[in-house]
């Protein structure tokens, strides 16, 4: 069973959040959850739902999920001695963004990005934010650098989405192919059917 640590931030994308959150469990792995308060915000702004923890969103997604306070640097995951399969950030904003690329923990999302970078393990960023400037394209470039994957929060239309959600699947699939994980969250390019 795969650890996959799934922390959401204050950009807009909660429907990303909320569906990678559903689908891991379901594909077997072992989902740990952190949300920042502004990730809340967002979370309760996007889905009109008003949350006043992470685990209550947890629950509503049907999702099993250990959860950390966002202030908990001591939680096992803030430790490259704990074994994490993968790292997701989704979404992710340019303030963490900025912070990862400057290796600042100041929050255990950081923290956990900081670990995932320096013991060389997969770490996924999904950005929200357009037009992009040049300090987030230097930031996500030193990112990049240092091993994460920089994934922006853009479906493709190729498979022929008929709604909203088949547009969110996309993404959850495109982060799925990253971290090795089979799916049948969108047809693939190529694939016929």
């Amino acid at each position: 069973m795969k650890k996959i640590f799934l922390g959401v931030t204050g950009a807009s994308g909660a429907v990303y959040a909320k569906d990678l959150l559903k689908q891991l469990p379901l594909h077997g792995c072992e989902t740990h959850l952190c949300v920042t308060p502004d990730g809340m915000t967002n979370i309760n702004l996007e889905l009109k739902k008003d949350y006043k923890t992470a685990q209550e969103f947890a629950e509503d997604t049907g999702a099993e999920a250990v959860i950390y306070d966002h202030n908990n640097l001591a939680a096992p995951v803030s430790s490259g001695s704990y074994r994490v399969d993968a790292y997701i950030v989704a979404p992710a904003s340019m303030g963490f963004v900025g912070r990862a690329a400057s290796g600042i923990s100041s929050n255990l999302i950081e923290r956990c990005a900081d670990v995932a970078m320096k013991e060389r393990r997969k770490l996924i960023i999904l950005f929200r934010e357009t037009p992009l400037n040049l300090i987030h394209l230097e930031n996500m470039a030193a990112l990049t650098r240092a091993g994460a994957v920089i994934m922006p929060a853009a479906p493709g239309f190729y498979h022929c989405p008929d709604n909203i959600s088949e547009l969110i699947s996309f993404i959850t699939g495109k982060i799925f192919d990253i971290i090795d994980i089979e799916h049948r969250l969108y047809k693939k390019w190529g694939s016929g059917g």
